[in-house]
């Protein structure tokens, strides 16, 4: 084939090779658009992993969660408050990763 159309087998090679391309470009896409769905999966994983392993704390701050909010719902609000308070203040002095080009 070749031989008799030296044209056509050039045109074959070059979509051959504009086709791995693109296969590459749509792999190096793909990753970059799952990467972050994988990590936040990894870290419920592993969050749910740490759960099971302290059944006795959880059951402790489930109890006293519900007898704050029978008792004093008030108090549950301000103690819920000053949670994501810390939580903010302790994710702003973690050290960040650096960013991706």
């Amino acid at each position: 084939m070749s031989t008799r159309y030296p044209d056509l087998a050039l045109k074959k090679r070059l979509l051959r090779t504009h086709s791995a391309l693109l296969r590459h470009q749509l792999a190096a896409d793909w990753q970059q658009t799952v990467a972050p769905v994988q990590r936040v999966a990894d870290r419920a994983r592993q969050g749910a992993h740490w759960l099971r392993g302290h059944p006795a704390l959880v059951a402790g701050v489930a109890t006293l969660g519900t007898a704050l909010l029978v008792r004093r719902p008030s108090a549950l609000l301000t103690l819920a408050r000053r949670a994501v308070w810390l939580w903010q203040v302790w994710q702003r002095f973690q050290p960040r990763p650096p960013s991706q080009p």
